[in-house]
């Protein structure tokens, strides 16, 4: 097979997706991976699965188990979990595509949460309602029911509003848009483990041995301890000299906002991590793109979103549940 046959509908049905993917190596090493599967485990692994990756501060936060319960009212049942490093350089292939519309301050402060000590969770999960029942594949419905962390206003009933995100930056959790992403990012995140993250997807039920992300959810929160994500009550000199940190009073101009998130990354204010974390959360909070993302959601898959064209032959009934 080529890797054009992964980018066909329904993997996506996105133009843009389909001109861009062939040229990018995460994609075409999984898409290689996947050559010769029998057209039903295919099915299982990027049609009726997804995975969600649970971030930093959703560790810190004990935002985990709550997402499991959320997502299992919602039809999807986890297959297995697998912990995974994001750095800096991760987050830049994770989110290529789109990161370069972000201003660096935000950039940086993404940084903090990613390097902060926990690892990400990468958690397979099966849609239990299937296409057939839905009208679209598990990755897409996952994605228009996590929410944007930007119009969290506009999410009632999302996961990422059941979860009380509140900042930008803290959104706790990450998912791909359509199946074909799914292929590209499971190459980003797990180089090593592909074979493994692709099998889990595909697997008929939970396989034997899989880790329950439950407990291992429970093994990083007895390494991490817990924090409130919210900003330190004042107490003390350098908790005073932070009040400059507040978000109606951030610097006006880019490169010297830039320049206090790299303080806060730091450690210049003797501020314990996640306090500095949220500080600069807030600190970036609602700063305008600079410029258009190279790649957008996929047309069909942000139903509610003013650009999204609904595929051919997509049922009204499609739009995911709340």
């Amino acid at each position: 097979m080529t890797v054009h046959t992964w980018l066909r509908a329904p993997f996506t049905h996105d133009p843009v997706r389909r001109r861009t993917y062939p040229d990018d190596v995460y994609f075409r090493e999984t898409a290689a991976s996947l050559d010769g599967w029998e057209t039903g485990r295919a099915d299982r692994a990027l049609l009726r699965s997804t995975f969600v990756m649970f971030k930093p501060d959703a560790v810190v936060g004990r935002r985990v188990e709550p997402a499991l319960a959320f997502l299992a009212g919602h039809g999807f049942e986890p297959l297995g979990a697998l912990a995974v490093r994001v750095d800096a350089r991760v987050c830049r292939e994770l989110w290529r595509y789109q990161i370069n519309a972000a201003p660096l301050a935000v950039i940086r402060a993404v940084d903090m949460v990613l390097e902060s000590g926990p690892p990400c969770l990468f958690v397979a999960l099966r849609d239990t309602r299937g296409p057939e029942r839905t009208g679209t594949t598990a990755a897409e419905r996952l994605a228009e029911l996590k929410g944007s962390s930007k119009n969290r206003s506009a999410e009632g009933g999302s996961l990422r509003g059941a979860l009380g995100c509140e900042l930008m930056c803290l959104n706790f959790v990450h998912a791909p848009d359509d199946p074909a992403d799914l292929i590209r990012e499971v190459g980003v995140l797990l180089p090593q483990l592909r074979e493994r993250a692709l099998s889990l997807l595909a697997a008929e039920v939970s396989p034997p041995g899989a880790a329950e992300p439950a407990a291992l959810a429970g093994e990083l929160y007895a390494s991490h301890p817990a924090h409130a994500l919210r900003r330190p009550a004042p107490s003390g000199t350098s908790a005073r000299r932070e009040s400059s940190g507040d978000t109606s009073r951030r610097p006006a101009d880019p490169e010297s906002l830039l320049a206090r998130v790299e303080q806060l990354a730091e450690d210049a204010d003797g501020l314990p991590l996640w306090d500095r974390i949220v500080i600069a959360a807030e600190l970036v909070e609602g700063l305008p793109s600079e410029g258009r993302p190279l790649i957008g959601p996929p047309p069909g898959t942000r139903l509610s979103h003013p650009r999204a064209v609904r595929p051919a032959g997509l049922p009204a009934t499609a739009v995911p549940d709340r």
